[in-house]
């Protein structure tokens, strides 16, 4: 038997036969994707809206610097508003985390970079 439908039954066990009313829901939400050109495109477009629904409208670092790409400003511009963006959203999360000059910092912003960096 094809192991993605074993993967595919797996799931379907899961969530399905465990809980049909979050999958109503759920399915009910994803209505949207009806419209999408095959299976996989509805699945993949799915994933992204759950994923953007679990961030709550909430922008990451990632959102942030995207939307100063996208932006139509010249370069010069638009390198400078990036990094604006990012040294601010560090400066936030290295006060939330209480570090000053601290011997750990190099860590603690590898830590925060590492998620964004190829």
């Amino acid at each position: 038997m094809d192991s993605s439908f074993n993967a595919f039954s797996k799931v379907v066990t899961k969530y399905v036969l465990g809980s049909q009313e979050r999958f109503n829901e759920l399915k009910g939400r994803m209505e949207m994707c009806e419209h999408a050109t095959s299976k996989a495109g509805a699945a993949a477009l799915g994933y992204l809206i759950a994923m953007e629904e679990k961030n709550d409208g909430k922008n990451t670092i990632y959102d942030l610097v995207l939307e100063q790409v996208e932006d139509d400003v010249d370069s010069l511009s638009r390198t400078d508003a990036i990094f604006t963006v990012i040294y601010k959203w560090l400066d936030k999360a290295l006060a939330e985390e209480g570090y000053e000059d601290d011997a750990y910092l190099r860590e603690f912003i590898v830590t925060k970079f590492s998620p964004y960096m190829p």
